[in-house]
């Protein structure tokens, strides 16, 4: 009798589970992985789904993807950037980045950091000369996911903002206090699943810079370069003889008239903040040239204005160049990306560039480990 109980609430336990009644029926194959259904994670897929494809966050060079690191992992990295070129002499500006990285939420990254930057800039027009490497300050970029790509949005939105704060000019390596905001709007797609993707950011950047030291200026208002001796009152140096009476008095007047007439350091002031803005859109694609391997090409248009609002126009620049990105392991990750003006103009100055307000080449290196 319990034989019997006992099938019967077999058969009725395979009739109500149709996978168990297949799985049941069917023999599994050594090593043979379950069937997973769409956007499910296989064991070898530790990071994304089939359906998202890999990340994009460092895919595009400059252009930065709208992935963002997944709750409960952490990333570490390494990053240089390189400016280079003006139109005379020798201008080298290059900024690096080390940063860590966390999801406290679902789709919201924080990345605090450190930067340290390195000058060269030799006979370059409005630039001091300069060759020194120093601490340049502290910056954060923070990255919250709007849209997910993948089922159902075919795109990824994400908004970006890196606040920044340094102790040098970033273009100059002039020294004094400097604040900077970054912000931008990210978009991305997959054109081919896992092979094609493009992404598209548009840009809008302020920063604020005030040099060290002070302003000195005259009794009469005029700036000046170099301190003179300070405005005070001085005795008068004629005395009077006997017996000129007169003409003793207007000497001494016609004396102090001319003390007071000699240059001299009357006021100091700190030396005024330097406001600028850039606003900007790029554009990238890459594609899978080998497993894991994805080479592309960027391009990217920016504009340089005066003020911290876009006020004044100063000049525009175009940039083209490729980019690399490859997963050398699970979780070590490398990006490269190379990028060179091919058209800009500067307000007030002939040419086909703009070396005034942006760099005639550009280069990117960075590595990131994952875990």
């Amino acid at each position: 009798m319990q034989h019997v109980f006992r099938a019967g609430l077999l058969t009725l336990l395979l009739a109500t589970s149709p996978g168990l009644a297949q799985s049941a029926n069917e023999p599994s194959a050594a090593g043979k992985q379950p069937d997973l259904g769409a956007g499910q994670r296989g064991p070898g897929d530790k990071s994304k789904g089939e359906d998202e494809g890999p990340d994009t966050e460092d895919m595009f060079g400059f252009t930065v993807g709208t992935d963002v690191i997944e709750p409960g992992r952490l990333e570490v990295s390494g990053e240089a950037v390189s400016r280079l070129g003006k139109r005379l002499g020798r201008y080298q500006a290059d900024a690096f980045r080390s940063t860590v990285t966390f999801a406290p939420i679902e789709g919201l990254s924080i990345e605090p950091g450190v930067i340290g930057h390195h000058f060269s800039i030799r006979n370059v027009s409005g630039l001091d000369n300069r060759s020194f490497t120093g601490f340049g300050g502290v910056s954060a970029e923070i990255k919250w996911r709007i849209l997910k790509r993948g089922d159902p949005s075919p795109f990824g939105l994400t908004l970006l903002a890196q606040p920044r704060m340094g102790l040098l000019d970033e273009s100059s390596g002039e020294r004094g206090r400097s604040q900077g905001l970054e912000t931008r709007l990210l978009l991305d797609t997959a054109l081919i699943p896992n092979t094609v993707y493009a992404g598209l950011n548009v840009i809008y950047e302020m920063d604020k810079f005030r040099p060290r030291g002070v302003n000195l200026f005259s009794s009469k208002g005029e700036e000046l370069d170099v301190p003179l001796t300070p405005c005070v009152a001085r005795p008068s140096r004629v005395k009077a003889a006997p017996g000129e009476g007169d003409d003793v008095s207007r000497g001494v007047e016609g004396a102090n008239a001319n003390e007071t007439e000699e240059p001299c350091t009357a006021l100091a002031r700190r030396k005024s903040a330097e406001h600028s803005s850039n606003f900007g859109v790029s554009g990238a694609l890459a594609f899978q040239a080998f497993p894991n391997v994805f080479l592309g090409a960027e391009v990217e248009y920016l504009r340089a204005y005066e003020g911290l609002t876009l006020q004044h126009f100063r000049g525009e620049a175009v940039f083209v160049g490729p980019t690399l990105f490859a997963k050398l392991t699970d979780h070590l990750s490398i990006t490269a990306a190379l990028s060179t003006q091919v058209s800009g103009h500067a307000v007030g100055v002939p040419g086909q560039l703009d070396l005034d307000n942006f760099s005639r080449h550009r280069a990117r290196l960075k590595v990131f480990y994952e875990f």
